[in-house]
């Protein structure tokens, strides 16, 4: 039985079938084997590792570094592997990279921690998010019909969380709508501006002064407390500027003002439940990319005119409020999966070229007539 035949036809089928982008129908083209002389002999050596050593042999005889690896060895006719109890090694064909999107993370309550098969954990900081690969090395060897899978290969690519959110407030000083940025879920600013229709029933209270709120802050978020209970929160301590703009009361002594305070956030975090539902071939977005939140906002202000006219020097501030996110984290681009030429001998792809011109005979006989293609 010729093997070398046997080879040449699995994997020349294996390159007509492989897909070249996860969101195309297309399939691999014989261009594509043009394409292989950049990785072909000593040009794609370079994206081989040789001499790791020799950790353990799998059940094919393969060996294997600690990684899991196809261990290879130089020679002047190219890669070798010495396969368990041979003592004649076997030439190194072609090796390619399958590369696939294992899961996107977003550490968006607390650090994640990934268990890798080899039982270590891979951890994703609070406030950044993670694309998780799973790639695995399918090497071709000389006269051997199985080819060599390589154990599965974790790798991740980091990313910090930026989110952007509007939203709206009622409270005490009115009704607002707001803007917030968050930066690695940690740090805050924010921008409100609204209405204020209904003053106070104190005639003297600094909330009749004014028809236009204006709040100006940025605070430091974290996790919250009791998630078991409260469900998973986070909770924001900052500094604000409360504006009042607009003469509300008519009185020429109580214009407008800037008073500077302190808050705190308490916010229930929930996700958007639409994101279960995407197709995550295309859409790479987690269930907890789109955040609704609504939280209790105390604030304290202090009012240093009041110190003359004998009124409230802290004026306390409760409102409610909810937010969107409307521009989520920026997950850097990929494909869902994708394989990758990394190395190809010059006697194999002497061989896929051979292939490639017995197909295109063939073609040529089914285009001639039928009684041309007799008489020939």
């Amino acid at each position: 039985m010729n093997y070398r035949m046997l080879i040449s036809c699995m994997v020349g089928a294996l390159l007509l079938a492989l897909p070249v982008c996860a969101e195309t129908d297309s399939v691999v083209s014989d261009e594509m084997l043009l394409e292989a002389e950049t990785v072909t002999g000593k040009a794609g050596e370079a994206n081989l590792l040789f001499n790791e050593g020799i950790d353990h042999y799998d059940d094919n005889g393969y060996p294997e570094d600690t990684e899991g690896r196809l261990t290879l060895a130089p020679d002047p006719d190219g890669p070798m592997v010495f396969v368990r109890e041979d003592p004649v090694p076997y030439l190194l064909y072609a090796q390619y990279e399958n590369r696939q999107r294992d899961a996107v993370f977003l550490a968006r309550t607390g650090t994640i921690s990934d268990v890798l098969p080899s039982g270590e954990e891979q951890e994703i900081p609070y406030g950044y998010g993670a694309v998780k690969f799973n790639t695995v090395y399918v090497s071709l060897l000389e006269s051997l019909l199985v080819p060599h899978f390589s154990d599965n290969q974790k790798t991740y690519r980091h990313f910090p969380l930026r989110d952007l959110y509007v939203g709206g407030s009622f409270g005490l000083d009115g009704i607002s709508a707001l803007a917030r940025y968050v930066h690695r879920e940690q740090y805050v600013g924010e921008v409100q501006a609204g209405f204020n229709p209904l003053g106070s029933l104190n005639p003297a209270s600094v909330f009749n002064q004014y028809f236009l709120p204006v709040h100006v802050g940025g605070g430091y978020r974290f996790p919250g407390l009791f998630p078991e209970f409260l469900g998973e929160n986070m909770w924001t301590a900052g500094l604000d500027f409360f504006a009042g703009l607009g003469d509300r009361d008519g009185d020429p002594t109580t214009g407008p003002f800037v008073l500077p305070g302190v808050y705190l956030d308490l916010e229930r975090v929930l996700y958007d439940e639409e994101g279960r539902r995407r197709d995550y071939r295309t859409d790479p977005r987690p269930y907890n990319y789109n955040v609704n939140s609504l939280s209790l906002r105390i604030a304290a202000y202090l009012n240093v005119r009041a110190i003359s006219t004998g009124g409230s020097v802290v004026v306390p501030v409760l409102a409610l409020r909810y937010q969107y996110n409307i521009l989520g984290p920026d997950i850097p681009e990929h494909q869902f999966k994708e394989t990758n030429i990394l190395y190809v001998n010059e006697v194999y792809r002497e061989d896929l070229l051979r292939q490639q011109q017995r197909r295109a005979d063939r073609a040529d006989r089914a285009d001639q007539p039928e009684g041309e293609a007799s008489r020939e």
